[in-house]
């Protein structure tokens, strides 16, 4: 199975899954300033649409060894090197349906738009421009970058809820990690950033500046911020140097078919990471294999334990068992380190 059936899979998927009316019905129940699900600006801006930015790994293979193939690249200091990494996230279980909407059929494994995630990212701090990193194998040189600020403003989120504002998920915590509101702030791709207090005004009486990127306002027992405004960088394209070619990189521009690219990065505008996701679902059977990135990526779905809730697959060659799905943390790096972080403390939050 190749990357040009996976515009025919999105539209197989769309039978595979069904919809419900949940998140309208919560919204519904609070009276709101701006609905957070339904207003033009809620959970961001909107400018930067990426599928599953909201989504973490539910209970991830985790394996800090590149995969085979891939490849580390040292920057020029000697110490610091940029490695590929992949994130699979949101994969679950599914079944074809007949006309009466009952499963038929073997198990499959649903990668839903956005849960593949290959990343170009230093191990640590970033890229500066002028050095070097590696694009799918090859050793490259980042030329330069154009960067912006995006700003959102007058939105209210949900506790517990996220939003995407230039290149970042901002998730709203109540409590947070020392018990009062809170933002955890990670990139796209997964690096963390770092969890921020938050400072409470009156509804309608946030000042015009405050020592943070964040303005709240907070009711309703502190379970609904409403933002006056929250900004986040953006990178707008890149230009890198691949085998002697010089290669512009616009955001969430197609890289291959039905793959996008974004370039990742930190609050200040350091390059710190090269994401590419899938813009369409990818639907996996222990029929075929697929092979992805231009021949940079394998997968083989092996065997399905239902029952079990296993799910025994290969990436590269290299077997892995997955849990109820095939969500993995594979590599190294600051967005797969990110990532864990991210996972640790809302495991904390919880108590589990």
């Amino acid at each position: 199975m190749s990357v040009k059936t996976l515009f025919v899979l999105a539209i197989l998927v769309a039978g595979i899954l069904c919809s419900g009316g949940g998140e309208a019905a919560r919204a519904a129940s609070y009276p709101l300033p701006f609905d957070p699900f339904l207003a033009p600006e809620s959970f961001g801006c909107k400018h930067l649409l990426i599928p599953g930015a909201e989504l973490l790994p539910h209970d991830p293979v985790i394996d800090p060894k590149l995969l085979p193939g891939w490849r580390e690249i040292p920057m020029k200091d000697g110490k610091n090197r940029t490695l590929e990494s992949l994130v699979i996230k949101g994969s679950t279980v599914v079944h074809k349906k007949d006309r009466d909407g009952k499963p038929v059929g073997p198990p499959m494994v649903l990668i839903p738009a956005g849960g593949l995630v290959y990343d170009a990212t230093p191990r640590e701090t970033h890229l500066p421009v002028g050095d070097q990193g590696v694009i799918f194998g090859h050793r490259a040189i980042f030329v330069k970058k154009e960067l912006k600020e995006e700003t959102c403003r007058n939105f209210s989120v949900l506790a517990g809820r996220s939003f995407v504002v230039g290149d970042s998920v901002i998730t709203y915590l109540m409590p947070g990690p020392k018990g009062g509101p809170a933002v955890l702030w990670r990139t796209l791709d997964g690096v963390s950033i770092r969890p921020h207090p938050l400072d409470e005004y009156p509804a309608g009486q946030v000042p015009e500046k405050t020592s943070t990127r964040i303005f709240g306002a907070y009711t309703h027992a502190g379970q609904i911020a409403e933002y006056a405004s929250f900004s986040g960088p953006l990178i707008v394209e890149e230009t890198w140097r691949i085998d002697g070619e010089e290669k512009t990189v616009a955001t969430n521009s197609e890289w291959f078919p039905h793959f996008r690219i974004v370039p990742i990065s930190c609050p200040i505008g350091h390059h710190i990471g090269l994401m590419v996701y899938n813009d369409v679902p990818i639907l996996l059977d222990t029929a075929h294999a697929m092979t992805l990135y231009g021949g940079a990526l394998h997968i083989r779905l092996v065997t399905v334990h239902e029952k079990a809730g296993k799910v025994v697959f290969t990436l590269n060659g290299r077997p892995y068992t997955g849990t109820d799905g095939i969500d993995s943390l594979i590599g190294k790096g600051r967005a797969i380190a990110g990532i864990e972080h991210t996972l640790a403390t809302l495991r904390k939050l919880r108590g589990s």
